[in-house]
């Protein structure tokens, strides 16, 4: 039989046996918001909504960067990553970090946004404002709060505000019948940057991945996962015990910071990619980074960064990363190509296709550098049996190495071709056999 005593000390522990001794439990006292974030009530002429309040030294680093870095960047550099000439010439100290935690996650009207982050720059340091629902009738005002603070400001930054965090503050606006106006301001969304830098050299470009491999960040054992925070609030509304929505606030605050120091990355990764330590933790940049930037100059019409882009990449060990190597050497083949380069592009071909017989590239890459390698030697050098010899190699890859209609395409093209190439042999032969030095030699 188990002592009283000691029975008594293992409840209070929260060690119980069986449901009737579980119930009897007491509940764990509520603890509302404002107990325990600092923080204070916005009044507004609908109400009052809570803002958890903190600021920060522009000297405050966030993984390997200070959050004043961001304040150095030229807005040459921030309209071109985010494609938005309107970003020109801005006052950096007037962009608006904007982050939502949200009820659901999906951007359709009936999801709320129970925190708004707002960062900014003000005075000698950096300003977090959360803005938080401690229940859903408090919205009117957060309403005409936010309504009120945005024109402050000239330019948001976001980690997919345009697709999520724009759409549903305006959701909500126009439920309130305000007028919304967020989509019309210059807007710099980091998601689309990042995915076109990232996205060929790490698995994924979730902001907290990109935290771990771009920025130096590592989250403190007080955050929660995104994908529970819309059952957290839930759990906070049926109970008012707000304990968990401190890890929520973190959350949003960390989200708010890696903006800021994810810009400066980007900007400076494209700007100037030779710097040493420009693309994350004062590394040399990767074959996946290299082809990701080149494609982007090269998208551009900037040819001349895009070629020694490519060419550094190319000069990395094959083992780095096979695929994206081969899809390197490929795009620096035709770039040279279209440059009327083609004895220089004749080269990479070359390699793109010693290197896909060893399977160190992909299959793709493999079988267009030989059919490049046919035309060229069919209409630059004029090597009309070497042009064949290429052509049946590429036919022979189709065959063994691709299935379904994309095998049926291109071996159709490529026996198109090759008939064609015989053709033109055995034309050849004729005329050879029938020219006069040929009938005196016979």
């Amino acid at each position: 039989m188990m002592r009283d005593d000691l029975r008594q000390r293992l409840r209070e522990l929260g060690v119980v046996r069986g449901v009737r001794e579980l119930a009897a439990q007491p509940a764990r006292p509520a603890v509302a918001i404002e107990d325990i974030v600092e923080g204070s009530f916005h009044t507004t002429s609908r109400g009052q909504c809570f803002v958890a309040r903190e600021s920060l030294g522009r000297d405050h680093v966030h993984g390997d960067l200070p959050l004043s870095a961001f304040l150095e960047l030229p807005t040459e550099a921030i309209a071109q990553i985010g494609l938005d000439e309107s970003l020109l010439g801005l006052d950096l100290r007037r962009f608006c970090f904007l982050d939502t935690e949200t009820t659901g996650l999906s951007a359709g009207s009936g999801t709320m946004a129970f925190i708004v982050g707002i960062g900014f720059f003000a005075g000698d340091g950096f300003e977090l404002h959360q803005y938080f629902l401690r229940d859903p009738g408090d919205e009117p005002a957060m309403v005409e709060a936010l309504v009120e603070l945005f024109p402050g400001f000239e330019a948001l930054v976001s980690f997919n505000g345009r697709s999520f965090d724009v759409p549903i503050i305006e959701n909500r606006l126009i439920l309130a019948r305000v007028t919304p106006t967020l989509r019309h301001m210059p807007h710099l969304d980091l998601l689309h940057p990042a995915r076109r830098l990232w996205r060929y050299a790490l698995s994924s470009c979730a902001l907290t991945s990109l935290e771990r491999e771009v920025l130096g960040v590592r989250r403190e054992q007080a955050d929660v996962p995104s994908g529970l925070i819309p059952s957290l609030y839930r759990d906070y509304l049926r109970t008012g015990d707000a304990r968990d929505m401190r890890r929520v606030l973190y959350h949003n605050k960390i989200d708010m910071l890696s903006m800021v120091t994810l810009a400066v990355c980007l900007c400076r990764a494209y700007a100037d990619p030779w710097h040493a330590g420009q693309f994350a933790h004062g590394r040399a940049p990767s074959v996946g980074e290299l082809y990701a930037l080149g494609r982007w100059y090269a998208s551009e019409g900037r040819v001349a960064e895009a070629e020694r882009v490519f060419r550094t990449a190319v000069q990395l060990p094959v083992c780095h990363n096979r695929v994206t190597r081969g899809c390197t050497l490929r795009e620096l083949a035709l770039l040279l190509k279209r440059e009327e380069r083609r004895a220089e592009a004749f080269a990479f071909w070359q390699q793109l296709a010693l290197e896909s017989r060893q399977d160190a590239v992909g299959e793709a890459a493999g079988i267009l550098a030989h059919v490049e390698l046919a035309k060229y030697f069919e209409w630059t050098v004029g090597d009309v049996e070497r042009a064949a010899a290429w052509t049946g190699a590429a036919l022979e890859r189709v065959m063994h190495g691709m299935r379904g209609a994309q095998r049926d395409r291109k071996e159709a093209a490529l026996r198109h071709r090759l008939a064609r190439l015989s053709r033109k042999m055995a034309a050849a032969w004729v005329e050879g056999t029938e020219s006069p030095g040929a009938k005196a030699g016979g």
